[in-house]
């Protein structure tokens, strides 16, 4: 199994979100759905790990989407998330999700591959856009972790 079987996953993530926020479907039913859509063509995507991963994504945005937007808030000021294009809004809320949730993948890449689902969904400039609001994100992110390792742990005190 490649990383793209992974990208291909969010891909469903990103749609069936899309769908959910754009028609007001269910997303976990839109997932569902697309998931069985793209059996036949792509076995792969719908092995268990990526699926998996698939859906733990779509529930990870869904249930913490709040929180996930007063993060994206302070470093894209000038762009009220509400006033985003939907596709740029979803993706960017995916991005963060992994990058607060998933320290499995470095941070890097996260970005790296916001910024091509951008480039596949969105307009000519939501991928440039994406690049920068999840570089600074990142780079605060990265500077907490670091300062969390950081961080002296309290040991025992002497009697």
């Amino acid at each position: 199994m490649t990383d793209h079987v992974l990208r291909r996953a969010r891909c469903l993530v990103i749609e069936a979100l899309y769908e959910s926020e754009t028609a007001g479907h269910d997303a976990e039913v839109a997932f569902d759905r697309r998931l069985g859509e793209v059996s036949e063509e792509d076995q792969e995507v719908t092995s268990k790990r990526p699926s998996a991963y698939g859906r733990q994504v779509l529930r990870g945005v869904l249930a913490t989407r709040e929180k996930l937007d007063r993060r994206l808030q302070p470093v894209a000021p000038r762009h009220p998330l509400g006033t985003l294009p939907v596709v740029e809004r979803i993706i960017l809320r995916l991005a963060v999700w992994e990058l607060l949730h998933d320290n499995s993948v470095p941070i890097g890449a996260v970005v790296n591959e916001a910024v091509e689902l951008a480039h596949r969904y969105g307009s000519e400039t939501s991928a440039g856009f994406v690049n920068g609001v999840l570089r600074t994100l990142g780079k605060e992110i990265s500077t907490a972790r670091e300062q969390e390792l950081c961080e002296p742990t309290s040991t025992p005190q002497e009697t």
